[in-house]
């Protein structure tokens, strides 16, 4: 007889999928990609190496799977930003200073996004890409959709300025010393500052 899947396996499938990326994303924003070995993500998730190994490939295949939650979640945090005031340009200063905070507020994944994805490889340099690709494509449209309010005549230019801002102005943020750095909300409020006054006529 064929083996069926029923709603509730894949749920704990699913389930089981998501305590190995949530170990993962903790291990690698921790200690990095190449200090992070698959025995310890399986001892972090209390899982087993079959486990691991059915749903990811290696570790290279987790590591793209929690980029890619990750850029979920930075898609969600801007949307609901943008999503909570009615004039764009101010969306997109809401969702600058949302996005800052939000990776102040969880520095393992800021450091998986940030530092530790990049040069990896081939095949997770171009998931880095997508996802800032993403989000200035995202800042691009609401450029374009208040031609009159913005200066730019590049409005794709200007996005991946504005993207880029944010996460330079967090990455020096993060390598400070936590006692001396300035309160991240203040940061992220200056970066928006900076930004929205780049853009708006």
């Amino acid at each position: 007889m064929a083996y069926r899947k029923t709603p509730a396996t894949e749920a704990r499938k699913d389930a089981r999928r998501k305590t190995i990326l949530d170990a993962a994303t903790r291990l690698f924003g921790a200690n990095g990609y190449h200090a992070t070995t698959v025995p310890m993500i399986v001892a972090e998730s209390d899982s087993s190496v079959g486990s691991f190994y059915t749903h990811f490939h290696n570790k290279e295949d987790a590591f793209a799977a929690v980029l890619e939650v990750l850029g979920q979640k930075v898609t969600e945090v801007m949307d609901r930003a943008r999503a909570s005031q009615s004039d764009a340009l101010l969306g997109i200063r809401c969702a600058v200073e949302s996005l800052f905070l939000f990776l102040a507020d969880n520095p393992g994944d800021a450091r998986i996004l940030i530092v530790e994805s990049s040069g990896l490889s081939p095949r997770l340099e171009r998931v880095r890409r997508a996802i800032l690709r993403q989000h200035a494509e995202q800042v691009c449209q609401t450029l374009q959709s208040t031609p009159s309010a913005v200066t730019s005549s590049a409005p794709l230019i200007a996005a991946r300025c504005l993207v880029g801002a944010v996460f330079e102005s967090l990455y020096s943020w993060l390598e400070e010393n936590p006692n001396d750095r300035q309160p991240a909300a203040d940061v992220a409020r200056a970066v928006a500052d900076y930004n929205s006054r780049a853009i708006r006529r």
